[in-house]
């Protein structure tokens, strides 16, 4: 996914610094306490790390649950054997037969279409087009087709997350919007006129527990045993919760009533301290505090509302601070906008990088 504040471009960075304290074969805990996408997690994970990953939007949580909390390609024994054979692969497994299925379905008139698409919406106070009618439909057809399976005990825990976590990176790719779910376009871009397809996930294997959470992350630091906490909070006044409002939606399938020109959830119980300058460095201070872990790792960078000196000034209370710097591309939202005007085309990555004392 195309994610504000996504870590890929970094991890080589991130490994870099982090793996300066601890090797994959010490067994260490690395604890991803705000995960977004799960990108760092799974890279810690494919590193040998044992990994716990939280997030407080569902959605989040849906994908963490299938990249971080699963370690094998599921084989969906309750429902392969009655789903018919994919047209045209000669060579295919039990998760290609059932993509295969859910690709094909028809679909229908759901929560998505009626309140996502232009042909659900039209004539109402608020008409959207965050996808084309076809596949808003198709998407209903799938999360439905999914939730009756999970409800009938016809597939597992394990697979229901594989799912959904596939038909999240799906309805993304195939959305009318500039990247966030903020506004919708006016007209319909080339990526989101291509029909929605569920793929496979890449599952990395492993024969250990990995533990996924779906809860505010404040309310977890001081329950989670872990040797390394990484902390990559929202850095600016932008609550995620309405970034991806839509991709919550999807995932929960729970016929929220929306308000407004983008058909906003209500979102209160998602807002996030860390989007308030008057609260941001209090929330992170209480996050150290409380950690049992060895070592603290913070992602920030230089547009923060944090500022460098104030972040270094109190974590130097906790123990031993180094400060890592690297310069990159700034995430662009609404890169084909011509009246978004930017400072720089980079920011300044800033790892900071804490030794608790006593640990």
């Amino acid at each position: 996914m195309n994610y504000i504040g996504s870590k890929f471009s970094l991890l080589p960075f991130l490994e870099r610094h982090i793996t300066q304290f601890s090797t994959p074969d010490s067994g260490w805990t690395f604890f991803d306490i705000f995960s977004g996408t799960g990108i760092v997690g799974r890279h810690f994970k494919r590193l040998g790390f044992r990994v716990v990953s939280n997030d407080i939007q569902y959605y989040s949580y849906c994908l963490n649950r299938a990249y971080v909390g699963i370690n094998s390609q599921p084989n969906f024994s309750g429902i392969v054997g009655n789903l018919p054979r994919p047209v045209g692969l000669l060579l295919y497994d039990a998760v290609d037969a059932v993509l295969d299925y859910l690709n094909r379905l028809k679909g229908v008139e759901g929560f998505v279409y009626r309140n996502y698409c232009l042909g659900g919406t039209a004539g109402t106070e608020f008409p959207r087009q965050y996808f084309t009618d076809e596949n808003g439909k198709l998407c209903d057809a799938i999360r439905l087709q999914i939730e009756d399976w999970y409800m009938a005990h016809l597939i597992s825990e394990d697979e229901y997350f594989y799912l959904l976590a596939s038909l999240i990176e799906a309805v993304d790719k195939v959305a009318n919007t500039a990247s966030v779910y903020g506004a919708f376009l006016k007209h319909v871009k080339l990526s989101a006129r291509k029909p929605l397809r569920l793929e496979r996930l890449e599952i990395i294997p492993d024969s250990r527990l990995h533990r996924v959470y779906n809860c505010d992350g404040s309310e977890l630091a001081s329950k989670v045993q872990c040797d390394i906490l990484y902390i990559d909070p929202p850095y600016n006044r932008r609550q995620y919760c309405t970034n991806y409002h839509v991709l919550e939606t999807v995932a929960k399938y729970d016929n929220p009533e929306l308000y407004g020109i983008t058909g906003l959830r209500d979102y209160n119980h998602q807002k996030s301290d860390f989007c308030h300058h008057a609260k941001a460095l209090r929330s992170l201070e209480k996050l150290i505090r409380e950690t049992k872990a060895k070592y603290v790792f913070l992602s920030y960078n230089s547009e923060g509302l944090m500022h460098e000196d104030e972040i270094m000034l109190m974590m130097k209370q906790y123990g031993e601070v180094d400060l890592k710097k690297e310069n990159y591309r700034r995430f662009r939202a609404d890169i084909n906008r011509e009246n978004r005007k930017y400072k720089t085309d980079s920011v300044t990555e800033y790892l900071f990088c804490l030794k608790k004392t006593g640990r």
